[in-house]
């Protein structure tokens, strides 16, 4: 499965979690409707500046999802155990091999 596919069901699975705050799911929510929805600071009719303060607000939240989402994949048993159904898959992320 593609990592990016992977991604959008894991924030998918997020959003649908009961143990999670909704306070939370609304850090994922917010800049969602903010790029949908008109009512943004800078207005979309404005060329190129418009578009600007949405892709902004995409940029600087980024980090910060990315964090919640890792901690959630991480306390999330069933997840894990998707990343270890396969005992022949290699784990490049691990530190335990060497380049030649």
């Amino acid at each position: 499965m593609s990592k990016s596919l992977t991604g959008l069901i894991n924030i998918i699975r997020f959003l649908k979690d009961s143990d999670v705050k909704l306070s939370k799911k609304m850090l994922f929510i917010v800049p969602i409707a903010y790029l949908i929805f008109p009512f943004d600071l800078i207005g979309d009719f404005f060329p190129i500046v418009g578009q600007l303060d949405d892709i902004a607000v995409f940029i600087l939240m980024w980090p910060f999802l990315k964090s919640v989402l890792n901690k959630y994949n991480e306390g999330n048993p069933e997840i894990n155990k998707e990343k270890k159904a396969d005992p022949d898959a290699v784990d490049l992320n691990k530190n335990d091999y060497t380049v030649e």
